[in-house]
C-alpha cells in the first residue's frame, strides 16, 4: 500500500511540470496543514481507526482544495485548475502517512512501527505472578538503582 501511494506521488510530481513551484508548494503546504488537522481529529473522533484517520486527512484536504477552486478562484473570475486540487490533496496524502507514523495503530501506543518489540532492558517485562524481591541495601554497591534492579531480575 505505501509503495502504491509513493508510486502515484513520484507520478504527480513528474507530471506536473507546468505548475509553478511557488503555487505548487503553497497548496502542498496548504494541504498538509488542513490534512493533518482532519486525520488528527478523526483519528481522536474514531479511537484510532486507520480508514478514518486516511480519510479525514485526504478527504478535507480534497474538501478544501475544491472549495478553494470553486468558490474562492471562481467568484474572482480565475480559470478552474486541478492541478490546485491535486497539490492540495497531495499535501493530504502526506499529513496522512506522517500521522500514520507518529499516531500509528499499534496496541502499544508508541506508533506503528515498533511491531511489539521490547526496549531491551531487563526489568520492561514485569511478571505480575511472581515477586521480585528487590534488595533494600547493598553495603558495598554501586549506589546505582538500576544496577541494583538488574541484579536482583537476574538473581531470582
Amino acid at each position: 500500500m505505501k509503495y502504491v501511494i509513493s508510486l502515484i506521488l513520484i507520478f504527480f510530481f513528474y507530471s506536473s511540470y507546468a505548475q509553478t513551484s511557488a503555487d505548487a508548494a503553497k497548496h502542498l503546504g496548504a494541504g498538509i496543514v488542513i490534512g493533518g488537522v482532519g486525520g488528527y481529529a478523526a483519528n481522536k473522533l474514531s479511537n484510532g481507526n486507520t480508514v478514518w484517520r486516511w480519510t479525514g486527512a485526504v478527504g478535507s484536504a480534497f474538501a478544501a482544495g475544491l472549495a478553494k477552486e470553486a468558490i474562492y478562484d471562481s467568484s474572482r473570475g480565475a480559470d478552474w485548475e486541478t492541478r490546485d486540487v491535486v497539490f492540495t490533496t497531495l499535501g493530504g496524502v502526506i499529513s496522512a502517512l506522517a500521522l500514520e507514523v507518529f499516531t500509528g495503530s499499534g496496541s502499544n501506543g508508541r506508533g506503528g512501527n515498533r511491531r511489539d518489540k521490547s526496549c531491551g532492558c531487563l526489568v520492561a517485562q514485569i511478571d505480575h505472578t511472581n515477586q521480585i524481591q528487590l534488595p533494600v541495601f547493598v553495603e558495598n554497591g554501586t549506589g546505582d538503582i538500576s544496577s541494583e534492579l538488574q541484579a536482583a531480575y537476574l538473581l531470582r
